[in-house]
């Protein structure tokens, strides 16, 4: 048997993965994480996850050891510090999974020292939907949000939900300060419960900052002293402008600084 695929016809058996339920229907879950120095960061949080997703939309996990066939594809490839995705889909019998590692190259330190420009994204996240906590690789609302972002010159896109609060941003979870309080949407706004935002709250709570998890209007974020974005490959990257509107001095800030100092302190005993 043979399809039309990019102008030639082909055999339907090289493209057979493109026709299972996961890529037809975007059936399935991934995971994106950092591997520093031959170290795969945070992998059993992932692991949960991505198992948790599966659980959600009806799909196998599969007795696969991640470890060690990401450590063989970072040997394969000669990398010590990469870029990981890891994507479980539905096939028509079982769960079908793929692995891949590639250069890390992106979010140098000049993007940290500048800090992110942001816009309010085009469409609402719906706080009560059931998977609007599952990392699912029918992904198109937050890409095209984040095309948004780029096509008017910035970094990223922050959500609000069907409520007016804010939600997360289309590749991260977002945090704020206030007169040395750190503030962050609960997760009952409608979010992923990013592995990052994780680490990060708990480096808070351990340096005896006040956190709170809230719910947060967009005039907060703008009135804030300091902004950040949470993420496994981005790590912990300064806000500073939403639509158009300077966060404070429009500069990164030193508690944001002091966060992504301890982050990558932690990172490295992990």
């Amino acid at each position: 048997m043979k399809a039309y695929c990019n102008g030639k016809l082909i055999a339907i058996d090289s493209i057979e993965e493109i026709l299972e339920p996961g890529f037809l229907f975007g059936w399935g879950v991934f995971e994106t994480l950092r591997v520093y120095s031959g170290k795969i960061v945070f992998l059993k949080e992932h692991l949960s996850r991505l198992k948790d997703g599966c659980e959600k939309i009806g799909l196998g996990f599969p007795a696969l050891d991640f470890t060690a066939q990401i450590k063989k594809l970072l040997k394969e490839n000669k990398l010590e510090n990469a870029y990981c995705r890891i994507s479980l889909f539905k096939k028509r019998q079982g769960t079908g999974s793929i692995v891949y590692v590639a250069p890390f190259s992106y979010y140098e330190n000049k993007e940290h020292q500048r800090g992110f420009r942001a816009i309010s994204a085009p469409f609402v996240k719906y706080s009560q939907h059931p998977l609007v906590s599952v990392k699912a690789i029918s992904y198109l609302e937050n890409r095209l949000a984040w095309k948004k972002a780029q096509d008017k010159g910035r970094d990223e896109a922050i959500f609000l939900n069907e409520k007016g609060f804010l939600s997360e941003a289309s590749r991260s979870n977002l945090f704020f300060i206030k007169n040395k309080t750190f503030y962050t949407p609960s997760l009952e706004c409608g979010m992923l419960n990013g592995i990052t935002r994780q680490k990060v709250i708990m480096l808070i709570k351990k340096a005896g900052w006040h956190l709170r998890e809230g719910r947060y209007k967009i005039l907060s974020l703008l009135s804030a002293d300091e902004a950040f974005l949470t993420s496994s490959l981005m790590e912990v990257m300064p806000l500073v402008e939403v639509d158009g509107r300077k966060i404070s001095s429009g500069k990164p800030g030193l508690l944001t600084e002091q966060i992504h100092l301890q982050y990558n302190g932690l990172v490295k005993k992990s």
